[in-house]
């Protein structure tokens, strides 16, 4: 099968994200990388290195360089004509782009996939994540979206090795559906949460002091990205592209830290697959207890200035 893997994100550069959804897409047939966007030359010459892309397809109409997806999704509806499979990686664009791109074209979006097993079989989570099930392949055209932290990223080729060639198109069109007033960049600087090693996060505990300032400064501390529950992002202590959980994102770090976050079923679904996790919560009865590797229960106004002096310490005594 022919398989069309878009590339992420919307408006930025190279996304990293990208090479775990070549990954994936590599598992069911023949890969090429679709590139859109303001920054699209950089991302159609990134993808172009990576370990068996066959073709790379950079978009030039400039309905495709606007921040929405509803022109995007318009031409993955029509490419369906040559590829049988459309994929991106489960992120905030690609969770956006591939369930109006299937519905163009008549087809139900299969999402959240975590394994292929085979070219025939996709395992997706259900039920929060609590049961897996084996799905056949069903016909094509298929619309995918794959959690990235479930696929190694393929590898990256020396710059002066082979190479995917790189097809220009001005296929396109606009939709009309919407229009930009205004554009302002997120703030944020810190690692993407879905793929960074670590990654602190804050819950509804945080709301005694109104910011996210102490997990701000464990992340930055630890070179980390920044996370929070849904809780946090009800009471605007944080921006809603920083949630976790089942109706958020799914991080799989080696290391992740959740301060004053109790731990509903729907957080935890975002976080089964961390490596090492530790809660700090002054209730004792939070579900996050229940699944950490450590747990302290504590006020993490007292526990986490003092993690950060006793991490500065070491770092002085090295």
């Amino acid at each position: 099968m022919k398989v069309l893997v878009v590339a992420g994100d919307r408006l930025g550069g190279y996304d990293p994200i990208t090479a775990h959804g070549v990954a994936a897409g590599l598992k069911l047939g023949e890969v090429t990388v679709l590139a859109s966007g303001p920054q699209r030359e950089e991302k159609a010459r990134e993808a172009a290195q990576l370990e068996g892309v066959a073709e790379v397809i950079q978009t030039d109409h400039p309905a495709l360089q606007k921040p929405g997806v509803e022109n995007l999704a318009l031409l993955l509806a029509e490419l369906t004509t040559t590829y049988a499979v459309i994929l991106a990686a489960s992120s905030t664009f690609g969770n956006d782009l591939i369930p109006r791109a299937a519905a163009l074209a008549h087809r139900s979006p299969l999402t959240h996939i975590c394994a292929i097993p085979d070219s025939t079989t996709l395992l997706r989570p259900i039920h929060a994540g609590n049961i897996l099930t084996k799905l056949p392949l069903p016909h094509p055209p298929l619309f995918l979206t794959i959690r990235p932290t479930a696929f190694t990223a393929a590898a990256s080729l020396p710059p002066d090795g082979p190479q995917a060639p790189i097809t220009r198109i001005s296929q396109g069109e606009e939709s009309h559906l919407s229009r930009q007033t205004q554009l302002t960049p997120s703030p944020n600087r810190r690692p993407d949460p879905v793929l960074a090693r670590v990654v602190v996060a804050g819950g509804g505990g945080l709301s005694a002091g109104g910011n996210f300032y102490w997990v701000e400064a464990l992340a930055d501390r630890l070179a980390g990205a920044v996370g929070a529950s849904r809780a946090a992002v009800d009471l605007g202590l944080a921006s809603n592209d920083l949630q976790i959980g089942q109706t958020g994102r799914s991080v799989a770090p080696e290391l992740y830290i959740g301060l004053g976050i109790s731990g509903a079923i729907q957080h935890l679904a975002g976080i089964k697959e961390a490596g090492m996790i530790i809660s700090i919560n002054s209730d004792p009865g939070a579900p996050l207890h229940s699944v950490a590797d450590y747990a302290l229960t504590a006020d993490l106004y007292e526990a986490v200035p003092a993690l950060i002096k006793a991490l500065d310490n070491n770092n002085r005594l090295d």
